[in-house]
């Protein structure tokens, strides 16, 4: 160990080794032994055994079982506190021996640490040591030896870390941190450079320091233990950071990790504190760090620099986190926003820091750096701009490293991405009005650092690499801009901007700016012809840098290239010697050749100057034989795309294609791809050449042609177009050009033999593409005859056969392309041919060629001997060959396959494309498939699935799917004779359209669907034909299914003239008698239009029966089914009367008795028989108006005979009982009649199911008159069937209870035996068989009191259920769910409980359901209607509180079930308080109990004052240990009082509850207050039992008790209504002033300054208890009582300077109100908004009101809040001011009358608003109608306050941005307050309706009407007054449909009050009726009393109409 300098190392003296004893300590007895031995030395032996023995090693974990531990504990348990050890070193001195103690004592608590059984053992060790006696001991030993010092570091961090550092803050505070000598001990380091591990095994004294000092910030210390110490002994803790840069790396490591874990993860800690602490500062001494990039270790990962740079990147390069903060990228600092933790106010950007950080990284010289750097400038792109000017990067062009390094890292710093998200307004994903500012854009793009000079310069220098290293720097920044304009683009464009609009300038101005600094254009022309004689790799890199900068240069600034004399065309010369075999062979610089050919051709694409025809210098071509030259032998996609997208935009603009664009693609694709060597030969000796350039040559001299008489050729063209069928798709008329040239030129001679077979190969290949553009063939046929004529034999080349041949073999191919299908095919396979063995056996063992060009030349070999010498192939020589050319060349497969004849079908076979690989099909294409394949292919399914692989193998396009769609359509036209081939060809169109539709968009699939079905011939001609075969139908009904969606408005609109041309040939098949086309009518009905369905059954309505055919009943029977989903909306369209007519025709048609039952049901109220309705969506719009005026006469004039017959119906079904009820509940006599169909018996020979709801609907609409009509016979057994006996479905189930009520109820003559059987019945049941029956009965029957034993025997079954349903695992149905609410009604309501049945299932509850709050809520029903014995009580009591989840559920604030728990307990306390307040049962409760005014917290101190009130017996105790945190242990009050949070103590005297009184009375538990808000109750309470017991001693723990704010808190005690909370608040107050008076902190004056101003406030009353303080004038002393010892925030020295300057304070007036309200400081924002909030808070009662009348402050509030439209939280501040004064009588009548505050409220709700001020607006006026005095506002406005209220409300619903269901909840509520006050008027009050009916519409789609489920019971919703707090939060909606119901029910109720009905009153009253059928008549009483008066108004009407 390193000695100090100042003194002599001490040694120790050698004592004799005889004189040595050996020290074994087995147990406690032996080392209490050893210690008491008097001797010095003796004792320094054994103090040095001891430790030796116990000592630990550094990171050793300690088993419970440990020898070591054992002996430790024994010897605690023998001398409590180490008694020994503490007595050994008071009486020694010796500097060897305190050593060994202290050394000794870290050892031992190490040791009691390590488990927290023996935590106890510890704690009076560790309190003897905090003492100030003890720990000044320790800390003198700081200033010793070497030695001691190291063992008292030690010491301090084992108490640190004991227990986890639960006494981390008494250390803290004890520790005296002021000491001078810690800088000296920051700096003692071993000496020497020992093992790396070795730093933490055996720290040095710096690292015990630095680990001390690190322990107060670690994750495992409270966030309030670090923010004190980080306030306190912030000088210390930065102390660790300046030698860091010499520390060990595990050091560093362990300083980084816990900086990163215990401080930035922490979010309790403010963010302002973390950054305080990384200033550049810290920040500089991190950078050192960076200079250590060596590994120190022999693994070679211990890299300090690694780590520094990783923790920089975590705190600098992410926004919002570290010392990053989130700015607004190229905008602005906007200085009026409210930002939260934002760091000190002045400069123009957020990041100073890291904007400082920047200028000291060495970019240049280490890769960390310049990586942090980049991610820093990307996460904050503000700092770019600034960055420039401040690093002064030399950027002058010079031949250097460093130079280099310049320009590259600024390329890499101007590439960094556009900041798009700052153009987005924040929040919100719509773009902000104006753009950026100019000067930010551009030095984000090119700086104003000289760059135009710089550049210029860079690209004229004579070094290469100078000029490579400018370029691309140029290009980057170019790329930069580029990205900038796109951006600029799409805004833009989302903005609709125009010329005129500010982006589109700033766009303008950008662009003009740049061209400012960047070079000219004519030095990047210089730059791109320069003459260079290098070698090949630097001539490629300069090259394509210069192309580069030329295509930015187009892209950028046209109007700069357009103004020099440049011609692009000349940058062709060049490129067509890149795509050559040379320089594909030159793979070093191939690459960079095909990036030119890129740059020359996006250029090319970007000029306006460019066109094809231009002729090339010294040649006869023009530039479009030079790009088709490079587009034929380019291997590169991207060149080859980038071409296509050129010769698109270049020939669509020419006369060539203006009008066929896309066919350009198509002469692209036919383009010849063989490739050739020099010397080739064809077997006739023929020279062939490479086919693309006698094609490139061909093409460019006719389209030379074409160009210049274009008319001519589009006369030939329309000469040569049939006549007969003008609707010919005409092509290019280049393609005639083609013709004449070819010809003419074959004729002439003037054709090579090579040239004419390459291009007769494109001709064909061209014909075939042209088909699948072509609707009809016609033309491509004449086309190919003309081909045919002019490549006759004659005009070719006799002397070369082979040449002629194959030439005549392409015409033939394309022949056989246009008649696929037609000719027979050879279905012989050829005999085998010895030459082709030969030949393939001698190619299979040619040796793989190592030359690229050498393969891809053998391989079009091949392909050239299958075109030369047509050999006779097999299937199997076919897959040799293919072999082969895949080996040599994988595309040239490609040109194999497509140069097979289609004739021989050999390419299926051949190349076995069934199972093919996906490298087969790469290289194939779909349509030259379909062509090579053969009836039996089509046929086969796996030969279909591999053409659909094919097509859809790169995600084709819709037109690409065309194409193949309109092939296979000319085939369908072709062989509509053979009927399986066209099922085949079908099938494979539903595959096509099946995968298309699934992948492309919903607008693509449209268009797609529309060509198809309407544009291809073939299709469209099937879906019009009339005698299609059977299989021919089923293939087009699979096709129609795939691709046509009934449902779907848009497809049956796309197929209404096909719809529509079917249903006219049904029309005309009834009037002519005979239908021959029924199944294709039957095809087609499922897409008609339900207008044309209607009309096909009006007419077989009204044709005679010969007419009705059965094959015309069939379909009209079709038609009905089809017309059924639709029948709903079209219902009125169909009088009852012709569908009667139809049934007479279709008696058995179950379709039409559907549709009659509709009918009936929807000319009655919606949901008229209490059921739920059917749908599962809800569509009110498509509902007919209710009540309808025609349905009431059609359901009056029904036939007689109609009713008869349906009850002479043998088999009665769903819609048979549908129709019976309706017509029950329209008609009596109908109901009279089925009573007496009823009584003839005939009804028992029926399913009792279907006629279920029509006894239903009979007892439901009569009630007690229909019982009286039934017999005696008939009654007894309907209701025995109606009983519980199987399993029925839940309506009838539910039908079934309905019944058994009614006739329980209403038959008073059979009551007791109708009772009696359904108790048999039960009796008869197992407990859980029908238990929701049971329980359903019992719940309907509870009010109904002569049955009352009925009830509770079903009740009493419902009990046994649950006790069996608790018991079991936790799986709940819908059924269970539903049975449980239906018992926890019974339970609310009362009944007799025995005590045998409802303890077992408390007994369950507790134990297996105690987190289950429906099993919780029925628990605490039936406590209170069961007599519980005592024992029992006891019992439950001691289940729940040792229950092992007890604290799980109840502790956290968050849990769900903890106020029902606490509810539960609560209610047990109270069934037998002398038995239940027990000690054990209380003790439990305080671990929970959190002291808030939660309604849970506030039983939990009932039950405590109840315990205090049976026992006589304080509980103060019990208190003694209570914690406001459970993870916080406390030893005494004055602990628990400083743990309190001061945040939230400072939240309850904002939020004072005025209304909480001392007595034993009942508050309200809805108070709107939570646990964030303290009970001001509880911490009077436990102040007063901290002052009595335990108060502070020392200034320090004075300082720490006002820090929590209770005394601020009593302070607003003052202002409380209840005298005794007041009496005792003054009390403790003055105690409180007394012990201030006598303590010595240096607050003390500030202190005692207040609390003099607070006595001369207090006056008693005249019973001596003081008077209630004004709430301003206690908020004001609170606040600055507050900060006083909270100086840092910025109202203590506006607060102090107010009081100072007052000898007292008046309470009639508002403090600090003008200076705070109209403040021009800089903090001006901030005092307005604290002074808002103050009047908010402190507006409480009337005597507040007056306060405020007197200086008029609500008038200064309201004109401020006009002058600030934009400040957005001033407003929602001042709200919540309104919101406190409307929640008093007083001030909310006067302010209505004497301020016209309903006139202000109307001009401000006309200004836009979000959803929280909308609601906060209703909140408002609902507290305007509930606490003004309307009586008084009605005498002195006449009324008129109600119509100005009204037009508020409407304004507020009309311009309400987003509504949401609690914005509309909330309207309907006061729409129903307003409704029921007196002379509203009706004409604004219908105004209101009506939009909020419009918003109602608005969000029902979004509400699920199919989860009724879902309503589980009323909602519970907080009750006016509203007050500020919570004003602006939008509570959660826990049921959208419960929700829905609510408002339905408000606005329904408040209609009623109208003198008249509005329009939508018959909407909303239907919607009333639809909640009534989800809910049932328990879940919505209004609605089960507007079904019954719908009904019976429907009845009247019908019977009006009927006399």
């Amino acid at each position: 160990m390193p000695q100090s300098k100042s003194e002599r190392p001490h040694k120790r003296a050698k004592l004799d080794q005889t004189s040595r004893r050996a020290y074994k300590f087995s147990n406690a007895i032996d080392v209490r032994r050893a210690l008491q031995n008097q001797d010095q030395n003796t004792q320094i032996e054994a103090l040095s055994a001891l430790r030796s023995t116990l000592s630990i090693k550094s990171g050793e974990s300690v088993a419970l079982q440990d020898d070591r531990l054992s002996l430790v504990v024994q010897w605690m348990e023998s001398s409590p506190g180490a008694h020994d050890i503490f007595e050994i070193w008071e009486s020694t001195n010796q500097s060897s021996s305190l050593s060994l103690l202290v050394s000794l004592l870290s050892s031992v608590l190490t040791l009691l640490s390590s488990h927290f059984t023996y935590h106890s053992h510890g704690i009076p060790i560790i309190k003897t040591l905090l003492s100030p006696k003890w720990m000044r001991k320790i800390t003198s030993y700081i200033s010793g030896s070497n030695e001691l010092i190291l063992v008292s570091m030690k010491l301090l961090n084992t108490i640190s870390h004991f227990g986890g550092g639960r006494e981390r803050k008494t250390l803290c505070e004890a520790f005296p941190w002021d000491m001078k000598t810690l800088g000296k001990v920051s700096h003692m380091r071993r000496r020497g450079n020992g093992d790396a591990e070795d730093v933490l095994e055996r720290p040095d004294i710096r690292t015990y320091y630095v680990f001390f000092i690190l322990s107060f910030i670690d994750p495992e210390t409270p966030s309030m233990v670090k923010t004190t110490f980080l306030e306190q002994q912030r000088d210390i803790f930065l102390s660790i950071f300046k030698g860091l840069s010499q520390d060990s790396y595990l050091v560093i490591r362990k300083v980084l990790e816990v900086c990163w874990t215990g401080l930035w993860s922490d979010p309790k800690v403010k963010r302002t504190m973390k950054i305080g602490l990384f200033s550049e500062i810290t920040i500089g001494h991190l950078l050192k760090l960076y200079e250590r990039a060596v590994a120190e270790n022999a693994d070679g990962d211990h890299i300090p620099a690694d780590l520094v740079h990783h923790f920089l990147l975590a705190i600098c390069t992410r926004p919002g986190l570290g010392i990053c903060f989130r700015d607004r990228g190229w905008y602005p600092r906007d200085t009026d926003a409210n930002v939260v933790d934002e760091p000190k106010k002045g400069g123009k950007i957020y990041n100073k820091i890291l904007s400082n950080i920047l200028k000291s990284l060495k970019v240049n010289e280490d890769a960390r750096q310049q990586e942090l750097a980049l991610k820093i400038l990307a996460a904050c792109p503000e700092l770019v701009a600034g960055y420039w000017p401040a690093v002064g990067l030399t950027l002058e062009p010079r031949l250097s490293s460093k130079w280099i390094a310049n320009i590259a890292f600024f390329g890499l710093v101007i590439s960094q991405p556009v900041p798009v998200s700052s153009f987005l307004i924040p929040g919100n994903n719509i773009y902000q009005p104006d753009p950026p500012p100019l000067s930010t854009i551009l030095e984000s793009i090119l700086p104003s650092v000289s760059t135009k000079v710089h550049f210029s310069k860079g690209l004229q220098s004579t070094s290469h690499l100078v000029q490579h290293c400018t370029a691309l720097a140029v290009a980057r920044c170019l790329t930069k801009l580029s990205c900038v304009f796109r951006a600029f683009q799409d805004v833009e464009s989302a903005l609709e901007e125009d010329e005129s609009g500010q982006w589109t300038r700033r766009h303008r101005e950008v662009e003009r700016e740049a061209r400012r600094r960047v070079p000219e254009f004519q030095v990047v022309v210089a730059f791109s012809q320069m003459k260079v004689d290098a070698k090949e790799v630097k001539l490629a890199l300069l090259g394509e840098s210069a192309q580069r900068l030329l295509w930015l240069y187009h892209l950028c600034f046209p109007q700069m290239v357009a103004e020099a004399r440049f011609d692009v065309g000349k940058l062709l010369q060049g490129l067509v010697d890149a795509s050559q075999n040379a320089v594909r062979e030159a793979g070093n610089v191939y690459g960079l050749h095909g990036l030119k050919q890129l740059h020359v051709l996006r250029l090319l694409q970007e000029s306006d100057q460019f066109t094809w025809s231009g002729k090339v210098a010294n040649s006869s071509h023009t530039y479009l034989h030079a790009l088709l030259k490079i587009f034929c032998t380019s291997l590169t996609r991207a060149v080859r795309s980038t071409l296509r997208s050129l010769f698109k935009k270049t020939l669509a603009e020419s006369i060539l294609f203006q009008e066929h664009p896309d066919e350009v693609d198509m002469w692209l694709d036919s383009l010849p791809t063989t490739c050739r060597g020099t010397g080739c030969e064809a077997p006739d000796g023929a020279a062939l050449t490479d086919e693309s350039d006698g094609v490139a040559t061909f093409l460019d001299d006719c389209a030379q042609r074409c160009i210049k008489t274009p008319y001519r050729y589009l006369e030939a063209l329309q000469d040569l177009l049939p006549t007969e069928n003008p609707a010919v798709d005409v092509p290019s008329p280049l393609l005639m050009t083609v013709l004449e040239q070819f010809a003419a030129k074959l004729a002439a001679k003037l054709l090579t033999p090579s040239d004419a077979l390459a291009i007769a190969g494109f001709v064909r290949r061209l014909v075939f593409k042209l088909a699948s553009k072509q609707r009809d063939l016609t033309f491509l046929r004449i086309f190919s005859g003309k081909v045919n004529d002019a490549a006759m034999p004659e005009n070719l080349f006799s002397q070369y056969a082979c040449v002629t041949a194959a030439i005549r073999r392409e015409v033939s191919i394309m022949h056989k392309c246009l008649s696929h299908f037609q000719e027979a095919r050879r279905h012989s396979e050829p005999s085998a041919s010895p030459e082709v063995e030969n030949f393939l056996t001698k190619i299979e063992g040619v040796p793989l060629p190592e030359s690229s060009n050498a393969r891809i030349h053998n391989a079009y070999e091949l392909v050239d001997w299958l075109r030369f010498v047509e050999p006779t192939l097999q299937s199997q020589d076919i897959v040799r060959l293919a072999v082969v050319v895949e080996r040599f060349h994988p595309p040239a497969l490609k040109d194999l396959f497509e140069n097979l004849h289609p004739a021989n079908s050999l390419m299926w076979e051949g190349s076995d494309l069934k199972t093919s690989s996906e490298q087969h099909l790469q290289v194939l294409s779909f349509d030259w498939m379909f062509t090579q394949s053969s009836e039996a292919d089509i046929a086969n399914k796996q030969c279909r699935d591999t053409m659909l692989g094919c097509l859809f193998l790169r995600s084709p396009t819709r037109v690409q799917i065309e194409d193949a769609v309109c092939i296979i359509g000319h085939d369908i036209c072709s062989i509509m004779e053979q009927e399986s081939l066209v099922c085949d060809l079908l099938l494979l169109l539903s595959a096509i359209m099946q995968r298309a539709l699934g992948e492309l968009s919903k607008e693509d699939g449209a268009r797609l669907k529309e060509f198809v079905l309407l544009r291809v011939p073939s299709i469209h001609g099937l879906s019009m034909s009339v005698d299609l075969p059977d299989t021919v139908q089923e293939a087009l009904y699979a096709f129609l299914g795939v691709s046509l969606d009934p449902g779907s408005d848009s497809d049956r609109t796309m197929v209404s003239p096909i719809c529509t041309y079917w249903t006219e040939c049904f029309k005309s098949s009834i009037r002519s008698g005979s239908l021959q086309t029924g199944r294709s009518i039957k095809l087609w009905l499922r897409y008609a239009d339900p207008n044309n369905l209607l009309d096909i059954i009006h007419q077989a309505c009204d044709a005679n029966n010969a007419a009705l055919t059965p094959s015309v009943l069939e379909v009209l029977e079709f038609a009905l089914d089809t017309l059924k989903g639709s029948f709903t909306c079209a219902s009125s369209r169909i009088p009852i009367s012709q569908l009667l007519k139809l049934y007479r025709v279709l008696p058995d048609s179950q379709v039409l008795e559907e549709m009659i039952a509709v009918a009936v049901t929807s000319h009655l109220p919606p949901c008229h028989d209490g059921q739920p309705p059917r749908a599962k969506i809800l569509e009110f719009s498509l509902s007919p108006p209710y009540p309808p005026t025609s349905g009431s006469s059609q359901l009056g004039l029904l036939p007689a005979d109609f009713v008869s017959r349906l009850f002479q119906k043998a088999n009665w079904t769903e819609s048979t009982s549908r129709i019976v009820s309706g017509l029950v509940y329209a008609q009596s006599g109908v109901a009279k009649e089925f009573v007496a169909w009823l009584n003839s018996g005939a009804w028992t020979t029926i399913p009792f199911e279907p006629l279920l709801p029509a006894v239903h609907a009979v007892l439901d609409s009569l009630g007690g008159d229909a019982i009286n009509l039934l017999r005696d016979t008939v009654v007894i057994a309907l209701f025995d069937r109606m009983l519980p006996q199987h399993h029925r479905p839940d309506d009838l189930r539910q039908l079934c209870i309905r019944c058994i009520c009614i006739l329980t109820k209403a038959d008073v003559t059979r009551k007791q035996q109708l009772a009696s059987l359904l108790q048999k019945n039960m009796q008869r049941l197992a407990v859980d068989q029908f238990a929701l029956e049971s329980m359903c009965i019992a719940s309907r029957l509870q009010s109904f009191s002569p049955l009352a034993d009925l009830v509770t025997e079903l009740a009493e079954r419902g009990l046994q259920w649950a006790v069996r349903h608790f018991s079991g695992p936790e799986r709940e149905d819908e059924e269970d769910r539903l049975i449980l609410v239906q018992l926890t009604n019974i339970a609310k309501l009362g009944f007799k409980a025995k005590a045998h049945f409802v303890e077992p299932l408390l007994t369950a509850i507790i134990q297996s359901r105690l987190a289950d709050t429906v099993a919780l809520e029925i628990g605490i029903a039936l406590l209170r209607c069961s007599p519980l014995k005592p024992v029992v009580v006891n019992r439950a009591l001691q289940n729940i509180l040792q229950h092992p989840q007890f604290i799980k559920l109840c502790g956290s604030k968050e849990s769900s079930g903890r106020d029902l728990i606490i509810r539960f307990i609560a209610a047990l306390f109270r069934l037998h308080p002398n038995n239940t307040c027990q000690p054990s049962h209380v003790i439990p409760l305080m671990r929970i109990y959190g002291g808030t005014i939660s309604a849970s917290d506030r039983n939990l101190l009932n039950i405590f004052r109840l315990f205090e009130a049976e026992r006589l017996t304080p509980i103060s105790s019990i208190f003694a240990k209570w914690s406001p945190s459970p993870d916080i242990s406390v030893s005494s009050q004055l602990d628990a009082v400083q743990n309190l949070d001061p945040i939230r103590m400072l939240r309850t005297c904002h939020v004072f509850p005025i209304w909480r009184r001392m007595s034993d009375e009942q508050e309200d538990e809805k108070v709107g207050l939570d646990e964030q808000v303290y009970d001001p109750l509880f911490v009077t309470l436990l102040v007063a039992q901290m002052l009595t017991h335990r108060p502070p001693t020392s200034s320090l723990e004075w300082v720490q008790t006002f820090r929590s704010n209770v005394f601020s808190l009593l302070i607003r005690c003052l202002s409380a209504k209840d005298e005794r909370i007041r009496e005792a608040s003054l009390g403790l107050l003055a105690r409180v002033w007394k012990s201030v008076e006598l303590s010595d902190m240096q607050e003390k004056q500030h202190a005692l300054y207040i609390f003099n101003l607070l006595k001369n406030l207090i006056k008693p009353s005249s019973d001596g208890s003081p008077l209630r303080l004004p709430s301003f004038a206690s908020l004001i002393l609170s606040h600055a009582l507050r900060g006083v010892f909270y100086p840092s925030n910025f109202i203590y020295p506006r607060t102090a300077r107010f009081l100072l300057q007052r000898p007292e304070l008046d309470v009639t007036d508002v403090p600090m109100l003008y200076g705070m309200l109209y403040g021009s400081s800089d903090d001006w924002k901030k005092e307005r908004g604290w002074i808002v909030r103050f009047l908010s808070d402190g507006m409480m009662s009337t005597e507040d009101w007056k306060v405020l009348k007197r200086r008029h402050t609500w008038d200064l509030l309201s004109s401020l809040v006009q002058s600030s439209v934009r400040d957005h939280a001033l407003r929602r501040a001042v709200l919540e001011v309104l919101a406190n004064l409307t929640s008093n009588v007083q001030a909310t009548t006067s302010l209505v009358l004497k301020s016209s505050l309903l006139s202000w409220i109307e001009m401000q709700v006309q200004l836009p608003h979000s959803n929280e001020d909308t609601l906060a607006w209703l909140k408002i006026l609902e507290n305007i109608l509930v606490t003004a005095n309307t009586a008084k506002l009605q005498r002195a406005t006449n009324g008129q306050w109600q119509d100005a209220l009204c037009r508020c409300l409407s304004l507020v619903l009309q311009n309400c941005n987003a509504p949401s269901l609690p914005i509309l909840q909330q309207a309907a509520r006061v729409m129903l307050r307003l409704s029921l006050a007196s002379q509203t008027s009706t004409f604004h009050l219908s105004d209101v309706f009506m939009a909020a009916i419009g918003i109602l519409e608005q969000l029902e789609p979004c509400i699920d009407f199919s989860k009724s489920s879902s309503v589980n019971g009323p909602a519970i919703l907080s009750k006016p007054p509203y007050y500020g707090h919570g004003l602006h939060i939008q509570p959660p909606v826990a049921g959208p449909l419960r929700a829905w119901g609510g408002i339905v029910e408000d606005l329904w109720q408040a209609s009623m009050a109208l003198d008249e009905k509005f329009v939508k009153w018959y909407a909303l009253t239907s919607r009333l009726l639809y909640w009534r059928g989800i809910v049932g008549e328990d879940g919505s009483p209004m609605g089960e009393w507007a079904r019954l008066e719908a009904v019976r108004v429907s009845m009247s009407s019908i019977a009006n109409c009927v006399q």
